[in-house]
């Protein structure tokens, strides 16, 4: 009789240990972190893009504004009790060469601790950045990562998103030099032109006659004037 209880009691134990087996998994924190980083060129006022591969990597030249935007959500089932709820979030992202904040050109990596983010639900970050890079065709990856935790610390989460821009440097046209075009020749070059031209012809041969007329007209006067005397 004693054995039977007590093989019915192991039996109990083992059952209950069985069924809290089944059970508890329904009861365990399950968050889910996803990151997305965006981009925009607020200088071209361009759309925001995922921009997260070389070939949709967002065009931009030297001194363009740029905005990064970052979200991170908790894709995990909602629950009331706040099992799912992603806490200790933390956001870093350190700036890659060939740019600079626009806030805080010195600094050169952004941390944010975000605390907890419900199950559902997503933290939005922006903040804006100056191409600085010079070089045509240079890629600037910029990279965002995250961490959380559920409360009791049994769910680690973690993740990275990147938003590419891609360098343009503008060429600036070159206006060729025009050529200079030759003089036309002048016949006669080189020979010295007097500054007063000799008067001749008709108008010269009655000034001479007139001077001619006058002289006489006065010699006559004079010799008339010495008879008189």
């Amino acid at each position: 009789m004693n054995r039977s209880f007590k093989l019915l009691g192991a039996a109990t134990s083992v059952g209950v240990v069985m069924a809290f087996a089944v059970v508890s998994p329904a009861f365990a924190w399950h968050p889910k972190g996803v990151i997305t980083k965006y981009v925009q060129n607020q200088s071209e006022k361009d759309q925001m893009s995922d921009a997260n591969t070389t070939a949709t990597a967002l065009n931009a030249k030297p001194g363009d504004t740029l905005k990064y935007t970052i979200v991170i959500e908790n894709t995990g089932a909602a629950d009331s009790r706040g099992w799912n709820d992603m806490h200790f979030t933390k956001l870093t992202d350190t700036l890659p060469a060939g740019v600079e904040l626009v806030s805080n050109p010195a600094s050169r990596t952004i941390t944010e601790n975000i605390g907890v983010i419900k199950a559902g639900q997503k933290v939005t970050k922006e903040y804006t950045v100056k191409v600085t890079s010079t070089k045509n065709g240079d890629l600037i990856e910029n990279k965002a990562c995250f961490t959380g935790d559920s409360e009791v610390k049994d769910q680690p989460q973690q993740g990275c998103n990147v938003a590419i821009v891609k360098v343009n440097v503008p060429v600036t046209p070159v206006t060729p030099p025009t050529p200079e075009q030759p003089k036309p020749e002048v016949k006669g070059a080189g020979v010295e032109t007097p500054a007063t031209l000799p008067v001749t012809g008709p108008a010269n041969i009655v000034a001479a006659a007139s001077t001619v007329t006058v002289l006489g007209y006065v010699g006559n006067l004079l010799r008339l004037k010495r008879r008189a005397q």
